[in-house]
């Protein structure tokens, strides 16, 4: 009498670790091969980061970091006065990259990026989690560099960013650092600020158009990076 593996297998489906295809090789590159960083040592681990500093007369496209804004304008648009009490060393520029766009608990932040001015330099600080073990590692790297910040600025923050954070905080049984912070969402500011002049108030379209940046060739495009990860 045939057995249950028998007839498994006569329906095509596969038994047995012998019978499934070898697992496929891992990237012969780790990212410390490709990018300069540092292992920073925190008390879940280990985080790969990435540092950068930029003069405050670096320009992106025709723009200046040292260019003067008036955080009180800015306060007035985005209906926040606390945004108007804040300092500009106290800001803290934040964007992700994630495993998709779904959100919930199965997308992963598998970079996060945090920019900050000081003295008269603007630092980008960048925190990579070479594999989904390292999570806590990287949050915990993450909070302890962001004293003595007291408000977010992001792009499409609010309704990603943001919420997406404070779900692997929260998975990882901490409390987001975000969540008592003003935060200034520059992508409704910008829609309100271009609708009338500008077809699109995508990201890129703002680079192109308003601060005169065109991306390179070499440049990943954000569809794409989920799948490189």
């Amino acid at each position: 009498m045939p057995t249950l593996s028998d007839k498994l297998k006569s329906l095509g489906v596969q038994v047995g670790a012998r019978d499934l295809p070898p697992p496929r090789p891992r990237n012969a590159f780790a990212i410390e091969q490709v990018v300069a960083g540092r292992l920073q040592a925190t008390s879940h681990g280990d985080c790969f980061v990435v540092e950068t500093t930029y003069s405050t007369a670096y320009c992106h496209g025709r723009v200046a970091l040292s260019a003067p804004v008036s955080l009180q304008m800015i306060a007035d648009w985005a209906r926040d006065a606390r945004l108007a009490q804040c300092e500009s060393s106290k800001l803290v520029f934040l964007d992700v990259e994630t495993t998709g766009l779904a959100g919930g608990t199965g997308t992963f932040a598998f970079l996060i990026g945090i920019g900050r001015f000081d003295d008269s330099a603007f630092r980008l600080t960048q925190f990579f989690m070479r594999d989904p073990i390292e999570e806590p590692a990287m949050l915990a790297a993450l909070a302890g560099s962001l004293q003595p910040c007291d408000a977010l600025v992001t792009f499409n923050g609010k309704s990603f960013d943001a919420p997406l954070l404070a779900a692997r905080f929260i998975t990882n049984g901490r409390v987001s650092p975000f969540a008592s912070f003003p935060h200034l969402d520059l992508l409704p500011l910008a829609r309100r600020l271009w609708r009338e002049r500008l077809e699109s108030r995508a990201l890129g379209s703002l680079e192109t158009h308003i601060l005169g940046m065109v991306r390179a060739e070499e440049d990943v495009p954000g569809w794409l990076i989920p799948q490189m990860y």
